[in-house]
């Protein structure tokens, strides 16, 4: 039994394209100035999360983290 959306969107595409229909690359706009751009805007923020990942982690082991019975007796 075919449900109202169903009836409403008709028969699908034909080709190989039909199971990426929504996960296609336009590489049209990757080679364009934006998309080269959105690609370096994403790379730098995988790094920028990076660092302050380790920042944070460096911090709570300096900081927060529980000493070992060496440095109590200190």
């Amino acid at each position: 039994m075919l449900s109202a959306r169903d009836r409403r969107d008709g028969a699908p595409a034909e080709g190989a394209a039909v199971g990426l229909q929504g996960f296609a690359v336009d590489k049209t706009f990757l080679s364009s100035l934006k998309g080269i751009l959105l690609e370096t805007e994403l790379v730098f923020g995988i790094i920028l999360v990076s660092v302050f990942a380790y920042d944070a982690f460096k911090i709570y082991l300096t900081e927060m983290a529980p000493r070992t019975s060496q440095e109590d007796q200190q």
